[in-house]
């Protein structure tokens, strides 16, 4: 009986080549590509994705989450009574904070801090009222956070300064009378604006 040379093995010969397989690795690998790409380029263009989860960075946005499910009502009740007419519905707010620091000051979580002072900058969208022409709310803030939240924020005019020093310890006084939130946060909330904005 002679042995079928075909259905021999040779050890020495390379594998098969799996078609299939070297597809399915060469779709991932594309998957994966276009994946990260996507997490830069959303990073460079928002400062909400690319900000470090700092303790000031979680309490910044918790605050500004509270600002912007606000009503008219609960932001005059915050002292922002430059707000006009509470019982007018307007259209979204949407809101940037600074953290300016806390107490107790050396807290590490976001369970620990009882107060927060900030710095705020909203802006009401509406229509026929871009960004320029926008009812803006701003100011330094101290914000309590109890449930729900106790935001007292300093309304600008005659004696603001000294309402400022009333309202926030000396260390936080002289970034709080800046009234300037950082270029990331400034550019992300104009871009959120202008979006909206286009909706309206």
């Amino acid at each position: 009986m002679t042995a079928d040379a075909t259905a021999a093995t040779d050890p020495l010969a390379p594998p098969p080549r799996r078609r299939g397989r070297a597809r399915w690795i060469a779709v991932a690998v594309v998957v994966v590509a276009a994946a990260v790409l996507a997490v830069v380029l959303r990073s460079a263009g928002s400062a909400g994705t690319s900000r470090p989860p700092t303790l000031r960075n979680q309490l910044a946005d918790r605050i500004a989450t509270v600002l912007e499910q606000s009503t008219p009502a609960d932001h005059h009740g915050h002292g922002h009574h430059s707000i006009g007419d509470t019982n007018v519905v307007k259209g979204p707010t949407l809101c940037a904070v600074r953290t300016l620091g806390f107490e107790p000051a050396e807290a590490k979580t976001a369970a620990e801090v009882r107060t927060v002072y900030a710095y705020h900058l909203c802006a009401i969208v509406e229509p026929g009222r871009a960004w320029d022409f926008a009812q803006k709310l701003s100011g330094p803030m101290a914000v309590q956070l109890t449930e729900p939240m106790k935001i007292e924020v300093v309304e600008p005019g005659l004696g603001f300064q000294d309402r400022v020093r009333a309202l926030i310890p000396a260390p936080y006084q002289v970034e709080a009378l800046k009234e300037l939130l950082d270029d990331d946060q400034m550019r992300d909330l104009r871009e959120r604006f202008d979006e909206a904005f286009s909706k309206v």
